[in-house]
């Protein structure tokens, strides 16, 4: 893989590439490629297949992050792709979203206040923060009221995150499901107030919670 112009690489530049390091979390890296000092292509040895620029003073320093560590309750991991944990210092709502996701799923003193969360799991294309995002982007929608992550609006009782699994609803929505999801009276209130705000698939899903008569009379 070539990047920028490598007309005046010197020997020694050269000498540089198939050098292996070590990083401060312990993982073993190699060079593949040296254009500058600022632009050096590096493997990690335990998994060939991810590879990142990055500068010598980075490798000299061992300050290069894997991006398939799980480090989210040792579970979750950065991934490699276009999206950002944060934008100017500020975590992005993709991020936020991801974070939270396993907060509920994972932390002991969350239990302890929100039971119901216990045994819930995070399925292993959620685990990435790029796929997250990715969905993120292509299931947020714009909505007068804010969005909250779903995972048992489609499928009740459901206990895992994924992409099949979840949607954005708004709060009030996402709490009467947990709570008042039978309630035939209430649920139809709810249709009526948001039924304008959805996009057409959870609209739907909506209606068939609120008039279940109907559609048993259909089916």
């Amino acid at each position: 893989m070539q990047r920028g112009d490598r007309c005046n690489i010197t020997k020694d530049f050269r000498e540089y590439i198939g050098r292996e390091y070590t990083t401060n979390e312990g993982y073993k890296i190699t060079i593949l490629d040296y254009i500058g000092r600022h632009e050096i292509l590096i493997k990690f040895n335990d998994n060939p297949d991810v590879t990142i620029w990055t500068t010598l003073q980075n490798i000299k320093n061992g300050q290069i992050k894997n991006p398939y560590k799980r480090s989210v309750y040792n579970i979750g991991y950065y991934g490699v792709g276009n999206y950002t944990a944060r934008n100017n210092n500020i975590k992005t709502e993709e991020y936020i979203k991801w974070i939270s996701m396993f907060v509920r799923c994972y932390d002991d003193k969350y239990h302890e206040r929100q039971p119901s969360y216990i045994g819930c799991t995070v399925a292993e294309p959620f685990q990435n923060f790029q796929i997250f995002a990715e969905w993120y982007n292509h299931n947020i929608y714009e909505c007068n009221y804010p969005l909250e992550l779903d995972k048992d609006f489609l499928y009740e009782g459901n206990k895992i995150y994924s992409p099949a699994t979840c949607c954005f609803l708004p709060k009030e929505i996402n709490t009467a499901i947990n709570y008042k999801r039978h309630d035939v009276e209430y649920m139809q209130k709810l249709y009526l107030k948001y039924k304008m705000e959805l996009p057409y698939r959870l609209r739907m899903e909506l209606y068939y919670v609120s008039h279940p008569k109907e559609i048993k009379k259909a089916s």
